[in-house]
């Protein structure tokens, strides 16, 4: 997702309802930074609030802690009792605040997301989508205290006892589970979450050369693998990508109920308005765009010896700069250049984003 419009650069499977995990505690975070209540306030920690699995700050009956400090602890620890506290400190119980989280959430657009709990703890009832996640934490990033929280690597915080009438401090160190923060060049914030039943799940920031990009992945088996894959993908592709999102809001695919069933949803363009031929001849596949055309060569090549006929295409992007593009096709059925988006990414782990076809430009075969 483009942060800075919303717009969806890449997508599969967006609209499917899968357990969230602890990126739900993105949605516990905008509701208590919403309640109006200051981050000094002091809750107390209730016996109930204690008793729920770990991830947790192991938090004892009848201590406080501040908003503040249980914002830190949720956010970089993804501490489940600290979730709890928060939920009976703001909403009055865990009930009525998962009622909560769920009405403001549908507010902002995420509208096939379903809480039962601010943790993300398994329950049937309790799911999310990917485009959901990306809607809320594209909203979270307007508060400056949530960005600040997001994005400390590692911090600590305080949990207070009443010993003979004393209040005694017990630290806590936290450190944030998101790896970006330390080895991806831009992050700036996320929230990763696991559970046997949700697996590996991230949504997140990354900031380069002006642009900020969202990205959310549920039900993953590599993490990190595929979040920065998503991520690197882009940013290389960034000013093709978006103009294909402003296309598309104008032409949607004809039939996107075939596009889910197929389990493969690209983004489709739409042809320019304005170019130089109106008539689609067709679909073709569009793996990579670079500055550098032996890069896209170099891509290209890579395809071919797998087995797949491409082209590298010069195009000129909108501040006049020369681009390449990596193509394949052209198909003159829809469902055939689906199935082969669909082959791409199972075999290579690249999006191919389909793009009607009109009359070639100037192209260079994979020989040349």
């Amino acid at each position: 997702m483009d942060a800075a419009t919303g717009k969806i650069l890449y997508q599969h499977d967006a609209d499917l309802r899968l357990p969230p995990a602890s990126t739900t505690k993105v949605m516990t975070a905008i509701l208590t930074l919403e309640s109006g209540r200051k981050l000094s306030e002091i809750l107390k920690v209730s016996k109930a609030a204690t008793r729920v699995p770990a991830t947790k700050l192991y938090l004892r009956p009848g201590q406080t802690m501040t908003i503040e400090d249980l914002l830190y602890g949720i956010m970089l620890s993804s501490a489940n009792d600290a979730s709890n506290v928060l939920a009976e400190g703001i909403g009055g119980s865990v009930e009525e605040f998962a009622e909560s989280m769920t009405r403001r959430a549908r507010e902002l657009g995420a509208v096939n997301s379903q809480f039962t709990n601010p943790h993300g703890l398994t329950d049937e009832d309790h799911f999310s989508t990917a485009r959901d996640l990306a809607i809320l934490f594209r909203h979270a990033m307007k508060n400056a205290i949530f960005r600040e929280i997001v994005q400390t690597k590692i911090s600590s915080v305080t949990s207070n006892t009443i010993v003979k009438k004393k209040t005694v401090g017990r630290r806590i160190s936290v450190r944030n589970h998101n790896r970006l923060l330390w080895n991806f060049n831009g992050a700036i914030g996320g929230k990763t979450g696991y559970t046997q039943a949700a697996q590996k799940c991230f949504v997140g920031a990354v900031t380069r050369n002006g642009a900020t990009l969202i990205v959310a992945i549920l039900g993953a088996r590599d993490q990190w693998g595929d979040t920065k894959r998503l991520l690197e993908y882009g940013f290389d592709n960034y000013e093709i990508l978006k103009e294909a999102a402003q296309l598309v809001d104008k032409s949607a695919p004809a039939d996107p109920a075939n596009l889910h069933s197929e389990g493969v949803f690209p983004l489709m363009a739409a042809p320019r308005e304005g170019s130089r031929s109106q008539a689609v001849n067709g679909y073709v596949l569009q793996v990579g765009v670079f500055r550098e055309r032996e890069r896209a060569e170099s891509l290209l090549k890579q395809f071919s010896d797998k087995g797949w006929e491409g082209f590298v295409e010069k195009t000129l992007l909108s501040q006049g700069q020369t681009a390449y593009r990596v193509r394949f096709g052209p198909y003159s059925d829809l469902g055939e250049a689906q199935q082969t988006a669909q082959e791409i990414l199972q075999r290579s782990g690249l999006p191919a984003l389909i793009m009607p076809y009109s009359a070639p430009r100037e192209v260079s075969g994979a020989s040349s």
